[in-house]
This record gives structure tokens, sequence and C-alpha cells, in this order.
């Protein structure tokens, strides 16, 4: 019987399939290797920053520090200014004429009614002696006019003195007739009754003839009497007539006085126009205040009202600060303008001392492009030192804040979370404490939040401190190394630092 027995065959080459597994496993292998080499220098890595802490921590650090205080401070509100003249004048020739005089300086502080320039006037000199020559004739004129009125009123009280002599006239024959009415009256009454005695034959016919004579003489008596009235009164209204004509020659002679006074007011208007013009040869400042450079020499010739100045006048004492604030302030500045003036401190590039003014002005508007509305104060800039177009740090003191929390300014840093101090604590550590500081007043920040009254806080030797580093505190009277942190100048501002 035969048995099978298995054997093996050998090759130089194996089967594809199991060389395929064999490169399998050794890539395998290789990325545990190389995990394993991470995982390793990984962990010794994570070991380190304890140690880096720690070795922190252990550090001695030498630091500054200093005791957080209460003190008033004040509410103020920052922004930039700008310095404008209280009031600008361009001088600007109203005649025409060649300037022949310039009495000051460039930049010159002049006076009102201070001589600037001279004008040629000759001119407006030959111009002021024709006017004056003009209203002497006028004058004149109405001399002339006067003395025919005076004459003419002559005539009338003559007319007026013939009518009062004839109206006495008229009287006078007015008399005569009521005597003759009277004897005429008696002459009839006789002569009717001795008419009567002849009818009866107590006389005779000659007797009754003589009375009836009587009674006709008067009554011609009579008609004579009345026609010499009527001549009279012919007479007083012609005295009449001959005054009204004169009180009319008198009216003409008033207008025509009148008419010469017209034209000697309209003649005098021309001739103070003419002085007027003259005046205008020279040329005064028309207010207090600085010169600046002169823009037309002597020897130009200049037109009256034209577009170029001779010069321009600031007026710098008094001098205004322009600036904005934010709406939102509004409020609280309503509110403490209410009891009194607001007091407004500026200062500006290369000076730090604050030069003191008032709040003068606040705009009925608030611009709505930038949110803010302007305000204005008001400096007596005595010395000089503020100018028109200047830039300026203004600080604008609402009210005084009593027992404000205070440290010094480099107390305070900033980090990514925002603002924080180091606090001393009582085993020489330090604690980072997160605060809220408002303002920068005098080298002191505001701390509205995050530190009491009391507290020690470093203020030089920040950079190499984490919370529970050690300290070592220096002495503040030894001479100090420059603090790894830079000071810092903060301070509230609605539109930035000054330049």
């Amino acid at each position: 019987m035969t048995q099978d027995i298995p054997h093996e065959i050998t090759s130089d080459s194996e089967p594809p399939k199991r060389k395929f597994s064999n490169r399998r496993i050794g890539l395998a292998l290789l990325g545990v290797l190389l995990l394993g080499t991470a995982g390793f220098f990984g962990l010794r890595s994570q070991s380190s920053k304890p140690d880096a802490e720690r070795n922190t921590r252990s550090q001695i650090t030498p630091v500054t520090v200093a005791t957080a205080t209460q003190k008033t401070v004040p509410v103020q509100i920052s922004a930039i200014g700008h310095v404008q003249a209280d009031s600008t004048v361009s001088v600007i020739p109203q005649a025409t004429g060649r300037i022949i005089g310039v009495f000051f300086h460039k930049g010159q502080d002049v006076h009102k009614g201070q001589l600037l320039f001279t004008l040629d006037d000759r001119s407006q000199t030959a111009s002021i002696q024709q006017a004056q020559g003009t209203v002497a004739k006028d004058q004149a004129q109405v001399q002339q006019a006067r003395a025919t009125m005076t004459k003419d009123q002559g005539q009338i009280e003559q007319a007026r003195a013939t009518l009062a002599k004839d109206q006495g006239l008229v009287r006078q024959a007015e008399a005569t007739l009521a005597k003759d009415q009277a004897q005429a009256q008696l002459a009839q009454s006789q002569s009717d009754r001795y008419n009567n005695l002849y009818k009866q034959g107590a006389i005779s016919q000659d007797q009754a003839q003589q009375y009836s004579t009587n009674r006709q003489a008067a009554a011609a008596t009579l008609q004579s009497d009345r026609e010499a009235i009527a001549n009279a009164e012919a007479v007083v209204r012609s005295d009449e007539v001959a005054i009204q004509n004169a009180e009319t020659v008198v009216k003409g002679d008033q207008a025509g006085i009148e008419n010469a006074q017209a034209v000697v007011s309209a003649d005098g208007g021309a001739l103070n126009n003419t002085e007027v013009q003259a005046s205008y040869t020279k040329i005064y400042s028309p207010i207090d205040g600085r010169a600046g450079d002169v823009l037309v020499t002597e020897g130009n010739v200049v037109q009256a009202n034209g577009n170029n100045p001779l010069v321009v006048i600031e007026k710098v004492r008094p001098i205004q600060v322009s600036f904005a604030v934010p709406e939102s302030n509004l409020p609280e500045l309503q509110k403490h303008m209410d009891h009194g003036k607001l007091k407004v401190d500026v200062t500006f590039t290369g000076s730090n001392r604050p030069i003191a003014g008032s709040l003068s002005f606040v705009n009925n508007t608030v611009d709505t492009s930038t949110g803010t509305i302007q305000l204005m104060g008001e400096f007596d800039n005595s010395q000089g030192q503020l100018f028109p177009g200047q830039f300026v740090n203004t600080t604008l003191t609402l009210s005084q804040e009593p027992n404000a929390t205070v440290v010094p300014a480099q107390a305070v840093q900033n980090g990514p979370n925002g603002q924080f101090v180091f606090v001393v604590k009582p085993d020489s550590t330090v604690e980072n404490v997160p605060v809220v500081a408002s303002s920068t007043i005098d080298s002191l920040d505001v701390i509205q939040k995050g530190v009491q009254p009391g507290v020690q806080v470093v203020t030089d030797g920040q950079a190499n401190l984490v919370t529970g580093s050690q300290i070592r505190i220096k002495d503040s009277s030894a001479p100090q190394a420059t603090s790894d942190q830079p000071k810092r100048h903060r301070k509230q501002s609605t539109t930035g630092d000054a330049p």
C-alpha cells in the first residue's frame, strides 16, 4: 500500500500574494514606530510646561509697587480742539487809488482806529472843493428867495393896512347913513304933519312946501350915503383880493425857498458823499488784533471793494477753541451748565502746561454725520500762546468725583482680555486682577472697578510676572532701570490725539 506524504516545493521566488502581505506588515511597524516617537516627545514637552511655570513662579522678581488711594478727581471730557480767532477782518479798500503810506509791520498787534494805510487823495480833494462851491451857490439862492418872500410879506402887511383903513371908511359911511336916516324920518314926519295942517287951512302952502322939500333933501342924502357905503365896500373887496394875491405870491416864494433848500440838501448830500469817499483814502484798523502779512505794498494801485485784501487782522485776545464731543455727553453737559460756566483747559505740542478758559458756546444742532455737537471755549490768551489754526488737546471739566480710587498709570496693563494690574498679596506673590480704568489724570489712572483703596499694585517689572510669581519690592529711592513697559498716557478722546 502506498501512502501520500505531503512535501514542500522550494523555489527562488515567493508567490505574489505573499509578497504583498509582508509589505503591509512593514508599513504598519514603521507607523507604530513614528507614533511612539511623537508621543514620547509630546509627553516630554507637556511635562516641561509645568516645569517652566514652576520656574517662573519660583523666580523672585524685583518690582516697584504703589498703593491704590482715594482722591477727588475731575469728571472730564477730552477732545481735539481747533483754535480760531474771536473775529477775523479782511481789510479791503473802499476807494480806488495808489497806496502812498503803510504805517504798521506784518505780525504787529494793532488797535481799533489805528492808521494802517493811506491812498493818494488828490482827486477826492478836488471833488470836495467842487461840491462845496455848488452848495455855496445853492445857499445863496435860498437867501435870495427868502429876501423875496420877506418883501412880498411886507406887501401883504401893507394890503392888510389898506383894507383896515377902507373898512373904517365903510363903517364911517354906515354911521353917516344911520344919522341921515334919522333926519330923513324926522323930515318925513314933519312933512306929513304940516301937509295935514295945510289941508286943514292951519298953515300956508309955502310952509307945507318947505317941509316937503326938507323931506326930499333927506331922502337924497340917504341915497348918497348908500352909494358911498357901496363904493367903500367895493374898495374893501378890492383890498381883500390884493391881500389874497399877495399871500399867493408869498406861498410861491415859500415853495421857491423849499425847492432851493432841497437843492442845497441834495448838493450837501453829494458833498458828504465826496467827503466820505475822501475819508476812505485813510484806512484804519476796525478791531484790536494781530496783523498778518502785508499783502499789497506801498506804490501799488488798488481798486475799491476789490477781492484782494490789503491785510487780514485776527482778534486773538480773547481767542476761541472749537471742539466736538459725542452727543451722548449732551445731557450730562446740560446738567452741569445749569450751575455756571464750565472750565476748559488746553495743552498743545511742546507745552504740557494747561491753559485755562471757560465754555462759552454750545451749538444748537447735532452734526448727524459724526454724531457730535460743537462746543467752544473762550481763552484770555494774554500771553499770546494760542494761534488761530492751531490744534490743541482740549479737556472740558464737568464736575468733581470725590473718593475715586486711583493708581499710577504705569500699573495698568493691557492684555488680550482687557486691562489688568498685578496686586501684591501678603505672601509676597502677585495676582493678575482685571480692572476698568476710566481716565488718566496727572499720571494717575482712575479705577472704576477691580481694585479697592489700600491694596498694593506693581508699577514696574510686570514683564516677568504671572499670577503666583514671587516678588521682591525694590527700594523706590534707589536708581531704577527703565521699565519694560512704556509709560502710557491714556485719556478719553472723541477724535484721537493731537498731532
